[in-house]
């Protein structure tokens, strides 16, 4: 369902910069819930972050605008249970590069 309340907050929220926040290397691997593959989880190299979002890498291309929710960092385990989206996917080096955008809390 499609909530229009939710949407407006977003865009009102007004458009950051994603250069702006400094981004940190990554050695971690993330374990995505896809909402649109229920059941089906994907384990992910996280590459780098920073406080609005992340790069991975995978073997697949993920469409641009799918969300989902981190379960888990690996190997600690913590660090699950935020929302992202796919802002955008490219091939590099046979591998697809995949920046993730997190959403913030309502």
């Amino acid at each position: 369902m499609l909530n229009d309340r939710s949407l407006s907050r977003m865009l009102q929220a007004g458009p950051t910069d994603r250069r702006s926040f400094a981004r940190t290397s990554a050695t971690d691997e993330v374990v995505i819930d896809w909402h649109m593959m229920p059941g089906l989880p994907g384990r992910y190299e996280l590459v780098n972050e920073s406080a609005n979002g992340c790069l991975i890498q995978s073997t697949l291309p993920l469409l641009d605008g799918m969300t989902g929710r981190i379960r888990a960092r690996l190997p600690r385990g913590d660090g699950g249970r935020v929302s992202v989206v796919v802002a955008w996917s490219r091939c590099i080096d046979g591998r697809y590069h995949v920046g993730l955008r997190f959403f913030a809390s309502c």
